[in-house]
């Protein structure tokens, strides 16, 4: 008889983990609350405008990446390394100089942060290229403040670049964050490309999702109300039961512990992306801007179509702008807000300010729960694939850590363990 699984969340984790059942010939059935899949990889088509929910980009340099993804069929778009720091009149480069030839001289020459902070930067960047995974989350943990203290790096490099940069990636930019995980962003932006899919991150999740699509294995609108205690399988809020050997539960971490009560991640870290619009690009740059003033309303800003054209019709451009947190206000002012902390971001620039007075609020995504918070010793703290309650597994990244690469790993373990029991 044929064993059948439930992968209840069309996530990437549960994705993953369906997939590979699917191709090792098990009966799989992928249970999805929303109407679609992706979890938080999803992106909209709003007139002609594609808009993922919430600023996102993909590292190449995930193993999970590596794996399960067949990139040249992403119609990937490459975002140039590093950052461009917009603090007062200015707009410094800072980039790594051995990939990025063409920005090499103005990153030098930038005096945004101190020339030794460059020099701990090349140093730790090929420290980290020669740590293994497995040695990063090895052994005792602190915070990221506390990891890059340590190694010397001064307190404006910190201010002006550091928190910046990493709050746009663990949405915080106190680096009171795990140096685990920022060790781990640090050596996958080294080693990789930072790239989005030409039609949106979303893209991702319908490559993975696509064969089981093709099977018949995804019913969406379809919410677990809860597992079933008279035997294994699952019940949902339409009141249907669905049975099963085993059910693996990818869903996000409050989710999890709803269905299980397995104590989970608690911490959630919120976003709210703000996207205009216009008929002239704000920049020619193809690399993330920070925003280093003091006080500032938003932490980074993404010229989405300098990299992805695709993501607006023809002759329009577009910008991603990022908050951290979830800021109190309707639309209307939180759009207010971001309309002039752009225009602080380029002051001095007096042709940006002119376009910048002709774009026009677009969409407006609000995330309260982007991911998990990552304190230091938080991954010790995780649970893993199997937990206490017979026949269910975990697939999500609360079982090894927020990122994409974690969600599809997860996905991969479940698989393996269903698949070798």
């Amino acid at each position: 008889m044929s064993q059948r699984v439930i992968v209840v969340g069309a996530g990437l984790a549960g994705l993953v983990c369906a997939r590979t059942l699917l191709r090792a010939g098990k009966d799989v059935l992928v249970l999805e609350a929303s109407d679609g899949v992706g979890g938080r990889v999803r992106s909209d088509e709003v007139n002609g405008y594609i808009l993922d929910r919430g600023f996102q980009v993909l590292f190449t340099a995930y193993p999970s990446v590596r794996h399960q993804l067949d990139l040249s069929r992403l119609d990937l778009r490459r975002y140039e390394p590093g950052a461009i720091i917009c603090q007062g009149a200015s707009r410094h480069i800072l980039t790594d100089p051995l990939r990025d030839a063409s920005s090499a001289v103005p990153a030098v020459l930038s005096r945004i942060v101190p020339l030794a902070d460059k020099l701990r930067t090349f140093q730790l960047t090929q420290t980290l290229k020669a740590t293994t995974l497995e040695d990063i989350f090895t052994g005792d943990d602190e915070t990221t403040e506390a990891f890059l203290r340590h190694h010397g790096f001064s307190e404006t490099y910190l201010d002006n670049f550091l928190r910046r940069f990493f709050g746009g990636i663990f949405l915080s930019n106190d680096l009171q964050t795990s140096a685990k995980a920022f060790q781990f962003y640090w050596k996958m932006l080294s080693e990789g490309e930072t790239v989005v899919p030409a039609r949106g991150m979303g893209q991702i999740a319908w490559q993975l999702a696509e064969e089981l699509f093709a099977a018949g294995r995804i019913y969406r609108n379809c919410r677990v109300a809860s597992l079933r205690r008279t035997g294994n399988g699952v019940l949902t809020e339409d009141g249907e039961t669905f049975e099963a050997d085993t059910v693996v539960i990818a869903t996000p971490a409050p989710e999890a512990y709803r269905l299980t009560g397995v104590p989970m991640p608690t911490g959630k870290m919120g976003t709210v992306t703000l996207y205009f619009t216009g008929d002239e690009p704000l920049t020619r740059a193809r690399k993330i801007l920070l925003h280093a003033n003091r006080g500032t309303f938003l932490n980074n800003v993404a010229p989405i179509t300098n990299i992805a054209p695709e993501q607006a019709p023809n002759g329009k451009h577009l910008i991603a702008a990022s908050v951290l947190g979830n800021p109190d206000g309707d639309d209307l002012t939180l759009f207010y807000r971001a309309q002039n902390d752009l225009k602080r971001m380029f002051t001095g620039d007096k042709q940006a300010q002119d376009i910048l007075r002709r774009y026009e609020p677009l969409a407006l995504y609000r995330i309260p729960y982007a991911q998990f918070a990552q304190p230091p010793g938080i991954h010790s703290t995780l649970p893993g694939t199997t937990c206490s309650i017979p026949g269910v597994l975990f697939a999500g990244e609360f079982t090894g850590g927020s990122s994409i690469h974690a969600a599809m790993e997860s996905g991969e373990r479940a698989a393996a363990h269903i698949l070798t029991s």
